[in-house]
């Protein structure tokens, strides 16, 4: 099940979404401080290669692209830092980390908006809201109707009744004693 329909709330099953509400934040919580570690660690890596990357530029500038007889500035070798295939590598997966740690803080969120909205939703079925709104929907029509023919097919079909009704329509009194 996906993280959208977990989301999702039922009024007729508001026990078990209250009761899966924890599982589902301690499951968000692991998930955002697995992000959380997996960007620190793309932090360092992309750290540590800027680092590599910049004592490579300052000893070497000539397999970097430096002119002859020029002398590299800083801003030449920050340049060459940040065009480097690895380091523009590891932006990109830093950048994809945070991604994820901000989905993770939405996921959060939206868990902490799911509870306020089963604290309503159970203070509005407290106070029988749902009784009085559902007669108006079709499902609620659809369903009486179902439950009357359902009603009607099992009278129609149980033995005593057809007596009573066969009693009835001889004159008698309908009891079946």
């Amino acid at each position: 099940m996906s993280f959208k329909d977990d989301m999702k709330l039922d009024v007729l099953d508001l026990d078990r979404a209250a009761l899966n509400q924890p599982s589902l934040y301690v499951e968000n919580g692991e998930q955002w401080a697995q992000a959380i570690l997996d960007r620190d660690k793309t932090k360092e890596r992309l750290s540590a290669k800027r680092t590599e990357v910049d004592e490579s530029v300052r000893n070497d500038p000539d397999k970097y692209g430096l002119n002859p007889g020029s002398k590299p500035t800083e801003a030449w070798i920050s340049n060459k830092i940040a065009q480097h295939e690895e380091v523009v590598e590891l932006t990109e997966e830093l950048n994809k980390a945070q991604y994820n740690v901000n989905m993770m803080v939405v996921g959060k969120e939206a868990l902490d908006h799911r509870l306020q909205a089963l604290k309503i939703l159970t203070e509005l079925y407290k106070g029988n809201y749902f009784t009085a709104t559902s007669r108006m929907t079709d499902s609620y029509k659809r369903a009486i109707e179902k439950s009357g023919e359902e009603q009607s097919e099992a009278l129609e079909s149980s033995e005593r009744m057809k007596k009573l009704i066969r009693r009835r329509m001889e004159g008698g009194n309908g009891s079946d004693t």
